[in-house]
């Protein structure tokens, strides 16, 4: 222990003794040797180290009544505002200040000190004071932080602008984006400041997400939409396409949603689900077969069939022939009720095997016994077989879950079937 705080003493005091002030001291302002510089420097280290801050402090003030060295000073000044020694602080300040009557630091301290006090006249007078006498973007920062203090949100305004106007400070944009929309209603002029910051300076986060931010208070959808495509191009996350055409999708742009998947060529699945939200079964069935043969995951084996047999209107025997062998090795290794109910209501309609087929749904309802959907394949499939009384009733309780087309249609055809046999 004693070693690394030898170490770190020796660091500190060659810091120490080489830090003067950024703005040059007045000449009657020299910074002068002290005998116990080095021994009260480490004391005031080893003080700090046991959060003893009250000690620190002291031999922090000290150093600098000796020395003049306004490195201690400012170390005084912050252990002064952490153990809320404010009159101390003051006087700290006060007396920096005729040593180094130009120094910012010790002018924006003062200007806390006031605001800590509530003399708001006196914060206003010493802030456009120092952005008079100093136009550095620091101070510009500051002002415009204690001017938004105090409300007076046009000289914030201003003094944001003029410390952005050095940097470019993305930081300092989005502050002034807040005061023009949330403070000045100048909600225009907010999303002109940051659309021009991004067409210069590109789309960053930090930018890019104030603007969504606003975008989405104001329910501008394109605003939306352009800003996400702009992080996308970016960063090529992913995230954000997704963005883009949940609001396309959102405004009903599906052709919009398809061309911009397409041309980023990003996730395939969604593009396969538009497809089918427009009923394209052709294009369905091409990107998802895409990805079958890309993951051989059997889901999308099972997704073909399906476009492949709703997208053809001609169902002859080539083509119902080719939708059940794609089930058939779907449901070997999957049991999907979708795909087992599917399967086998195309086993069951076509007359193309009815007791498998009825297999097949009753692995489905294994998992889904309520399913409209599925109990109506099973009534179809004992219909088949001119179990008509049965599947009558297992419609009549379809019938009362489902007004669908297809289970009116199934209806009437068991009910004629028992007419026919009385």
């Amino acid at each position: 222990m004693y070693r690394y705080s030898l170490v770190i003493f020796t660091i500190l005091a060659i810091l120490f003794s080489g830090c003067t002030p950024k703005q040059p001291a007045p000449k009657k302002t020299v910074i002068r040797a002290y005998k116990n510089e080095n021994k009260y420097l480490l004391y005031a280290f080893m003080l700090s180290q046991n959060n003893d801050f009250k000690g620190a402090y002291k031999y922090f003030v000290k150093l600098y009544n000796h020395t003049k060295n306004i490195a201690y000073l400012k170390y005084a000044i912050s252990l002064g505002a952490k153990l809320k020694k404010y009159d101390d602080f003051f006087k700290l300040v006060k007396e920096g200040l005729r040593d180094y009557p130009n120094n910012d630091t010790l002018k924006r301290e003062l200007i806390r000190y006031y605001l800590f006090k509530k003399n708001y006249k006196k914060v206003t007078s010493l802030t456009l004071d120092l952005i008079k006498k100093s136009k550095t973007e620091e101070n510009y920062k500051f002002a415009g932080s204690v001017f938004l203090s105090l409300k007076n949100y046009e000289l914030s305004f201003k003094s944001f602008e003029k410390a952005y106007s050095f940097h470019y400070n993305e930081d300092i944009l989005n502050n002034i984006a807040d005061i023009l929309y949330l403070f000045l209603n100048k909600k225009d002029e907010a999303v002109a400041y940051l659309e021009t910051h991004t067409r210069l300076r590109g789309c960053s986060k930090k930018v890019c997400f104030k603007l969504i931010d606003i975008y989405a208070r104001e329910k501008d959808i394109n605003g939306l939409i352009s800003t996400y495509k702009r992080l996308y191009e970016k960063y090529k996350d992913n995230n954000y396409a997704k963005k883009v055409v949940q609001l396309l999708l959102y405004q009903g742009e599906k052709k919009e949603a398809i061309k911009f998947l397409k041309k980023n060529d990003i996730d395939k699945e969604m593009l396969a689900d538009i497809y089918i939200s427009i009923k394209d079964f052709k294009n369905a069935y091409k990107v998802t077969k895409e990805l079958y043969e890309k993951t051989k995951d059997v889901k999308y084996l099972g997704r073909m069939a399906i476009y492949e047999y709703e997208g053809n209107p001609k169902k002859d025997k080539k083509l119902l022939n080719s939708v059940a062998k794609k089930f058939a090795k779907v449901v070997k290794v999957s049991n999907d009720p979708l795909y087992l109910n599917y399967y086998g209501y195309l086993l069951i309609d076509h007359d193309m095997d009815v007791k498998k087929g009825l297999s097949l749904v009753k692995r489905a309802l294994k998992q889904d016994p309520n399913s409209p959907y599925y109990l109506d394949s099973l009534a179809w499939g004992y219909y088949k077989l001119g179990l008509c009384k049965k599947a009558k009733k297992i419609m009549a309780k379809v019938a009362k879950m489902s007004k669908d087309a297809e289970v009116k249609k199934h209806m009437r055809a068991i009910n004629k079937c028992l007419k026919d046999k009385k």
